[in-house]
């Protein structure tokens, strides 16, 4: 089987299924191989001299190839800027989102979602102790532990998550003032990475 490229329209073509082009540029399966694989991995294959050869990768979609490297113009950049700024801040939401859930493994749908009622009701005992909570009642019961030890039990641990939660918060927003005030693609790869890095301080 003998393999061809054509330059014009940056393709390999195969003797005996394609019609080759008079000048397209013959090529060894060996030689195949390689480039193919190049390409594949974000190169471009250009000709250099009397023979095809791979650039290094291709940084994004909008470098452009000048001949000995990628490029980017000035318009292009700012693009490239404003592209990266959005897919980062998505990044940031994601990973405060995987942080969150990594405080409340462990812990059912079911009670996720009484937290809010049994800090309310913790809150309004402490006030009063004579306040209506029907779901600490129901819950110290179960447990077998009083109601006074359950309010305090349910205080702590609201206590405790707020100031992880405040944590993680605080620090989303920092990354995303640091990611919409940054003004070149090394600073928005170096918050990128910190931000992949990023995990509880608990």
């Amino acid at each position: 089987m003998e393999y061809f490229f054509d330059l014009a329209n940056k393709c390999f073509l195969v003797e005996g299924i394609h019609v080759i082009p008079v000048d397209a540029i013959a090529v060894s399966e060996t030689e195949y191989s390689h480039l193919i694989n190049g390409r594949a991995k974000g190169r471009e294959i250009i000709m250099m001299g009397r023979s095809l050869t791979l650039t290094p990768i291709r940084p994004s979609l909008l470098h452009e190839w000048n001949g000995t490297e990628w490029r980017l113009s000035a318009e292009k950049r700012t693009k490239l800027i404003s592209q990266r700024k959005e897919s980062i801040i998505h990044k940031i939401s994601e990973k405060t989102d995987q942080l969150k859930e990594q405080i409340l493994v462990g812990y059912p749908q079911a009670e996720i979602d009484s937290f809010y009622r049994q800090e309310k009701e913790a809150l309004a005992y402490k006030a009063d102790n004579n306040a209506d909570t029907p779901m600490l009642l129901s819950i110290s019961k179960a447990r077998g532990v009083s109601l006074v030890e359950l309010v305090d039990k349910v205080l702590e641990k609201a206590e405790k998550f707020a100031a992880i939660m405040g944590d993680i918060i605080g620090q989303r927003q920092k990354f995303e003032d640091s990611t919409l005030s940054a003004e070149t693609i090394e600073q928005l790869d170096t918050i990128e990475q910190e931000v992949e890095q990023w995990q509880l301080s608990i």
